[in-house]
């Protein structure tokens, strides 16, 4: 039989190809000032029983600068930057350094995440070789509270909050919350690129997804294996007694990249009637359950910044200054 000229079926091959003994893989982690966090972190990749083959820990502007507590068993490096740029823009650095170490996947994280199970990158590598997956994310669960999801997911047409709905399910396919323990081949960055650093805060997770999908790449949560993670309940709000839900964060800056980023990935991934459905959903939220007709005014006005492409910063001083790398190998 000849080879498959299907461009999809050439992309996931060029995901997979790889033997699993061969791999190397770079664990990113992104921190900002939480060393007890990032301790704790460190401690979880440590413990794998398929150990990263680097750790590289991404200082996004610490004062002091970030320390890696640890060494021994997985070569540690320290990048350091002098002020913030914002989560994606530390992910797209660290990603880029990864590749640079010729990494064959990155295995993407927060400092205040960490798998939950010592066989968890292990469980990850065996999934994404026998899926062929471009991208290969752990079920995220609440870390104060294991019986929760940290997000909820939609699957089968209902909205999941809590691991024992998900008990029946091995792996969901076309979905996956990035970057939370997320292990991706470097080929889907070959393909599509690096995260949008513009996307400040939020969104740039979904954008990269939704890249990955429309390349024809495979993403897969393995439900089997699970991540820990602060839960994000403070800020869904149902709607309709449950029937839909309103993603509002209670922090102004992380609510204002919120609303202006996911009306761009919409806008620029076709996802019109999505954007339909926030008008609705939003109205019904701010107006009808919070009785405050100011912030859907404020949920407009961002929204519709992002629709219109207007992705300049919305709090200028958190990402001043000049930007300055230096490296740390311990």
């Amino acid at each position: 039989m000849g080879r498959s000229t299907d461009p999809k079926n050439q992309a996931r091959s060029r995901a997979g190809h790889h033997s699993l003994p061969d791999l190397h893989v770079v664990a990113v982690i992104v921190t900002f000032d939480r060393p007890e966090l990032l301790s704790h972190c460190i401690q979880a990749l440590l413990r794998q029983d398929r150990l990263p083959n680097d750790i590289l820990i991404v200082d996004n502007g610490s004062n002091p600068p970030a320390s890696a507590p640890f060494s021994g068993g997985a070569p540690i490096t320290v990048l350091r930057r002098s002020a913030g740029f914002g989560p994606a823009s530390a992910y797209r650095f660290g990603i880029d350094a990864a590749i640079g170490r010729a990494a064959d996947h990155v295995w993407l994280m927060d400092d205040d995440a960490a798998p939950a199970q010592d066989d968890c990158l292990s469980r990850l590598l065996a999934t994404a070789s026998v899926e062929n997956a471009a991208i290969t994310s752990p079920l995220v669960v609440d870390i104060d509270h294991t019986e929760r999801l940290a997000f909820p997911m939609r699957i089968r047409g209902r909205t999941m909050f809590h691991t024992h709905e998900l008990a029946d399910v091995a792996r969901v396919r076309g979905f996956a919350h990035l970057f939370n323990g997320a292990l991706i081949a470097a080929s889907a960055f070959e393909t599509v690129g690096l995260p949008d650093e513009r996307l400040v805060i939020r969104g740039d997770e979904v954008d990269f997804m939704l890249r990955v999908r429309r390349a024809g790449l495979l993403v897969v949560t393995d439900c089997r294996t699970q991540f820990l993670h602060p839960g994000s309940g403070p800020e869904i709000h149902p709607i309709l007694g449950g029937r839909f839900y309103a993603v509002v964060p209670p922090d102004p800056l992380k609510r204002a990249y919120q609303f202006r980023n996911r009306g761009w990935i919409f806008s620029r991934h076709g996802m019109l009637l999505w954007l339909l459905a926030d008008h609705v959903r939003y109205a019904c939220w701010f107006i009808l359950n919070a009785h405050d007709p100011a912030g859907y005014a404020e949920w407009l006005r961002y929204t519709w910044r992002g629709v219109l492409g207007q992705l300049g910063q919305l709090h200028p001083g958190r990402a001043s200054g000049a930007r300055k790398i230096d490296e740390v190998v311990l």
